[in-house]
């Protein structure tokens, strides 16, 4: 999800109790990072701060919990856009690519391994890159992708906007074979976008996801210590 920090309508407290209303228990607020320029993305000493205020405010709302994260961006070379000191201070991590979506899909798939194996990664997003109707994203071997994130316990997202869907279903189902974990997110960036959800689960079901594949069905706990890398 994304706050006003970056390409957001919401304030991170509007963004928390948007999400308590509707039921959610835990929320991960993960505005874009530098390099997402057109998405107002946050520099290392504004992350800090944000990352400040996440926790400030997560203090003080009860009810729900508030994960201080970041879309961070995977260059074309697989590298990220923040340095390991910076990502340790996250809660959770969600690489994703936004840019070279033409790229060769041997170099697509090194790319994305890349973000996969790194140790402070939990999600890979919208892994193509995909927009319907507009760009078909990157191509790369998905099962070498699944078999990785199985082995690294880095989970792979199901992004629920009706315009990405991105793992598409027969990806998921590929996944779920694999043994990888599957994340379900919204990308929302202002309250109308939590409605969306209901096209990740859908898509999650066509593939074949069960609770015990899902990191939206963990309980706090459980979510915590994977969080923590204690697979």
């Amino acid at each position: 999800s994304h706050t006003q920090a970056s390409d957001g309508y919401l304030t991170i407290r509007e963004l928390a109790q948007e999400a308590k209303q509707r039921g959610l228990l835990t929320i991960a607020v993960t505005d874009h990072s530098q390099s997402s320029v057109q998405a107002n993305g946050l520099s290392p000493q504004r992350l800090v701060t944000h990352i400040a205020a996440i926790r400030k405010v997560n203090e003080e709302t009860e009810g729900i919990t508030i994960l201080a994260g970041s879309e961070v961006d995977i260059h074309s070379d697989g590298r990220l856009d923040y340095e390991d000191e910076l990502l340790a201070q996250l809660d959770v991590v969600v690489a994703s690519p936004h840019s070279a979506l033409k790229q060769d899909p041997v170099k697509a798939t090194q790319r994305l391994l890349k973000a996969i194996e790194h140790p402070l990664v939990h999600i890979i997003g919208h892994p193509t890159g995909r927009i319907l109707g507009k760009r078909p994203g990157l191509e790369p071997d998905m099962p070498t992708l699944f078999a990785a994130a199985a082995e690294h316990c880095t989970a792979m997202e199901i992004n629920a906007n009706s315009w990405r869907l991105d793992l598409r279903d027969t990806h998921v189902h590929t996944a779920i074979n694999a043994g990888a974990m599957i994340s379900i997110n919204t990308d929302a960036h202002g309250a109308i976008d939590f409605d969306q959800l209901r096209y990740g689960i859908l898509t999650a079901r066509r593939g074949w996801v069960t609770p015990e594949h899902c990191i939206n069905c963990f309980t706090t706990e459980k979510l915590m210590t994977w969080l923590a890398r204690s697979c």
